[in-house]
């Protein structure tokens, strides 16, 4: 084999604080585990690191800012490629030469030069340089990229289930470009030698043209939106969701807004039940003030009623100033009072004070019941209150936040799904108004297309390449497979592969991808040398229909990995992502990491 072929060796993330890392080994790697680990995000990593243009941001990527990757060539380099976790250009390190100083690659692709990530990497599997069709119409060509090559080596989940040719990403205005990557790959014979077609420039080029470059830019957009038929799918189920939802918060709502009502009524009882005790306060404050009068006006005229009557009862006698008998004394001239009146009128104002303070002790009475009454009301209504806000604050507040965040997150969903579709709406238009333009040109400038994709020969040597494959795994059928020009895509017992359940979809996909790694070996011919496969046994995980449902009772699995084990443990590097384990009966030949999910028990996850 004189092909030199990468494999992976270390991947780790980062940080100030903390390190995570995962080790590759030659053979086969299985990576499984519990969902929602970092599984997937293990295989967007890997892709990442070979060129890709960004990370997806998750919560547990925040502590690290560097990634570290290592890549070792057959032909006995290693490397170790430095990236942040938030793109951009790369540093690496040859890790045989100590001396060596660090370079740096750009992460834009540059043809014919080893300055830039992608031609490092085509320059160590001897691709660099090579060049493929662009559009066969026109005749133009591209310089080969290696993330032309990326995707039939690292398989993500959205992609190994689709429906769609494992060939083709779905973009049409790819679709020349990646056909002619698969047959560089099956051939060796890169498009270098295409002669672009001179053409007279119309209008209707023009405008084709730039239909062309609105669609690329639309299709982009398109690629990370899913499919239309999902879209829809996902609407309709956002739809009833998001209808569920409302009523749930409107009944929330409708709950909180009772107990505001209900809490703003204890307020304002408390309020005046409040205002109505400090008025009883305020008033026991004067009648106590009052009844200190009281006291002191009795006192007084008892005073006058005591000294009167002593008066009333004194002997008369002779002036001690003039010496004037009794009878000779003239009282009333200088007297207007009479002694015996005014201790009459004196124990009057007594007894009507004294009746007016009684009546006043009934009063004050009364206000301190009614005061102690209104303290028992009051408490009662604390108590209420501090139930009702309580409930408010730590039941029913959290859940309206929290229905509120789900159902604006529901509807920012169905908006962005809804943009996906329009998108979809928008191609279509642009599509049949190209169709359109394209017809109005007639056959003009279409003798001299250029005649692309595979050639029979090899499309019918990789069909039986691939048929045997899904025999060895005992896949259902006769496994007769042969590759249709019109879709790009594979037939598989007269039906077409897209057509089925999208567990058999991933399966048959997976099967492509290594036997485009084992045909590429055998027939000593260019390939990144090691495959990434996340999610092929989907259906035994998340079966679709009847098709997906009878392959749980079948043994495919298990011959899946003991294929992988006997055929691909010592030139090859394959790694599959799943979430259920391997039989036991092939433990012993491939590496496994368990992704736990549990903090407690094993490696948790990825990071």
């Amino acid at each position: 084999m004189s092909n030199n072929y990468l494999k992976l060796g270390r991947i780790a993330f980062s940080g100030p604080k903390i390190t995570s890392e995962m080790t590759f080994f030659n053979g086969v790697n299985v990576v499984c585990g519990a969902s929602d680990t970092g599984k997937s995000f293990l295989a967007e990593s890997i892709d990442f690191m070979l060129g890709g243009a960004e990370l997806r941001d998750i919560p547990e990527r925040t502590p690290f800012g560097e990634i570290q990757f290592d890549l070792d060539v057959t032909s006995g380099a290693k490397w170790r490629f430095f990236r942040s976790t938030s793109g951009g250009n790369y540093k690496v390190q040859n890790l045989l030469d100590e001396d060596a100083e660090n370079e740096v690659l750009r992460q834009k692709h540059v043809h014919d030069r080893i300055d830039n990530m992608s031609g490092f990497l085509l320059d160590k599997i001897g691709l660099l340089g090579k060049r493929i069709l662009r559009s066969k119409k026109k005749g133009t060509t591209q310089s080969l990229s290696f993330r032309n090559l990326a995707r039939l080596a690292i398989v993500q989940e959205g992609e190994i289930q689709q429906i769609g040719s494992p060939f083709w990403g779905g973009q049409y205005t790819l679709k020349t470009a990646e056909l002619a990557t698969i047959k560089l790959l099956l051939t060796g014979v890169d498009d270098s030698n295409v002669v672009e077609t001179i053409r007279v420039g119309t209008d209707g080029t023009k405008h084709i043209d730039l239909i062309d470059e609105l669609l690329a830019d639309i299709r982009e957009e398109i690629a990370d939106v899913g499919e239309e038929v999902d879209l829809k799918d996902q609407i309709d189920r956002l739809d009833e969701t998001i209808e569920r939802r409302r009523e749930t918060l409107n009944n929330i709502q409708a709950q909180l807004d009772s107990l505001l009502v209900q809490r703003r009524e204890l307020v304002d009882n408390r309020t005046a039940i409040q205002n109505r005790l400090d008025e009883i306060a305020d008033l026991l404050t004067r009648f106590d003030l009052l009844m200190k009068h009281y006291a002191i006006d009795i006192e007084r005229l008892t005073a006058i009623q005591e000294c009167g009557a002593m008066f009333a009862h004194v002997e008369a006698a002779h002036c001690p100033l003039c010496g004037a008998s009794p009878e000779e004394q003239h009282h009333d001239a200088a007297c207007d009072g009479d002694v015996e009146a005014i201790v009459q009128a004196a124990s009057a104002e007594i007894a009507k004070i004294k009746r007016l303070r009684d009546e006043l002790q009934g009063t004050i009475a009364d206000l301190k019941t009614e005061a102690a009454s209104h303290g028992h009301e009051l408490s009662d209504k604390n108590l209420e209150y501090e139930n009702v806000n309580t409930q408010i604050q730590q039941t029913v507040a959290p859940t309206v936040s929290e229905e509120r965040t789900s159902f604006s997150e529901l509807i920012e969903k169905r908006v962005g799904a809804q943009k996906g579709l329009d998108l979809y709406a928008r191609a279509a238009r642009l599509e049949e108004r190209r169709t359109s333009l394209e017809q109005d040109e007639g056959e003009e400038g279409s003798s001299g297309a250029i005649v692309s994709g595979l050639p029979d020969s090899v499309a019918h040597d990789f069909s039986l390449r691939v048929s045997k494959l899904l025999k060895a795994w005992d896949f259902p059928g006769n496994c007769l497979v042969h590759f249709d020009k019109e879709t790009t895509d594979f037939v598989i017992d007269g039906k077409p592969r897209g057509s089925r359940g999208k567990g058999l979809r991933a399966i048959t996909h997976a099967a492509v991808t290594i036997a485009l790694l084992e045909y590429c070996q055998e027939n000593d011919l260019p390939h990144p040398g090691f495959v990434v496969l996340d999610s092929p046994l989907l259906a035994y995980f998340k079966p679709e229909g009847d098709e997906d449902q009878q392959l749980q009772g079948t043994n495919l699995k298990e011959l899946f990995y003991s294929y992988l084990v006997e055929h691909h443990s010592t030139d090859s590097q394959i790694i599959i992502v799943e979430n259920q384990h391997p039989p036991d009966s092939v433990l012993e030949g491939l590496r496994m990491t368990v992704f736990t999910g549990n903090p407690n028990e094993g490696r948790e996850g990825f990071l």
